[in-house]
C-alpha cells in the first residue's frame, strides 16, 4: 500500500461510515475510529513509503484529509484507541459461517496494499462494521474515558459497569475519578479482584455495595 492508497482507504471508509450516522451516530464513530487506527497501525508496520512519512505521517493524514474529528491528536488516540482493543479480533470466529466475516476475513482485509480491496471497499466495509458492531457497546466518548485507565482489569470493570448501569460518558468519568474500582477491590482477595474485571459489581447479599452509580 503506497500513500495514496492510505488515503483514499480513509476517506472511502469515512463515506461509507458517514452514511450510517443517522441511525447510530456513536456505533459508526467508535467503528471508524477503530478501522482509522487499525489503518495507521497496519501503515507504519508494512507501508511500502512509509519512511518518506516518519513521524509526521498523523499531522499530514490529518491536513490532507480535513476530515471533521481527524486532528493529529484525534488520529493518535484512533491509533490508542485499536492497540487497546485489537484483542476483539481473536475474539472472531477463525472463520465465518453465514453473512459474517470471522478472523480469516479480518486477516485478508488487512492487506490493504491492493486497489482491489479500495475499489470493494464498501462491500467489505459493511462486513466489517456487522462484525464489529456487536464488539463495541459504549460510544466514542466513553471510549475516550476509558483510555486514561492502563489497568487492562480496571479498564474492563468500568467498562462492564458502564454498558450494564447505563451510565453516560461524565457519569463514567465520574466513577472513575472516585476510583470506584481502587475502593471496590480493596475490600477483596484476588479471586474477587479477578471476578470484578470479568463481570463487574455482582451484588449477592444485602451487606454489597448497591449497585447505584449514585451510590458509591
Amino acid at each position: 500500500m503506497d500513500y495514496q492508497q492510505l488515503l483514499a482507504l480513509f476517506k472511502e471508509t469515512h463515506r461509507e461510515l458517514q452514511q450510517r450516522a443517522a441511525r447510530s451516530v456513536d456505533t459508526s464513530l467508535v467503528i471508524r475510529n477503530w478501522l482509522f487506527g487499525w489503518y495507521i497501525v497496519e501503515f507504519e508496520q508494512g507501508g511500502s513509503d512509509r519512511a518518506e512519512y516518519g513521524a509526521n505521517l498523523l499531522k499530514k493524514i490529518a491536513a490532507q484529509l480535513k476530515i471533521k474529528g481527524c486532528s493529529e491528536r484525534s488520529l493518535a488516540l484512533c491509533c490508542k484507541f485499536y492497540l487497546t482493543y485489537s484483542g476483539i479480533l481473536q475474539a472472531l470466529p477463525a472463520k465465518s459461517s453465514g453473512g459474517g466475516i470471522g478472523l480469516q476475513e479480518i486477516r485478508q482485509a488487512q492487506s490493504v496494499t491492493s486497489c482491489d480491496f479500495i475499489a470493494n471497499a464498501p462491500q467489505t466495509l459493511r462486513l466489517l462494521f456487522a462484525t464489529l458492531a456487536g464488539s463495541f457497546s459504549l460510544g466514542w466518548t466513553h471510549y475516550v474515558a476509558l483510555l486514561t485507565i492502563s489497568n487492562a482489569d480496571e479498564r474492563r470493570f468500568y467498562e462492564i459497569e458502564a454498558r450494564e448501569n447505563s451510565w453516560g460518558a461524565r457519569e463514567l468519568e465520574r466513577q472513575i475519578a472516585a476510583s470506584l474500582y481502587e475502593r471496590l477491590a480493596l475490600s477483596r482477595d484476588k479471586e474477587g479482584i479477578r471476578q470484578l474485571s470479568q463481570k463487574g459489581l455482582v451484588v449477592e447479599k444485602p451487606g454489597d455495595v448497591i449497585k447505584n452509580p449514585l451510590c458509591a
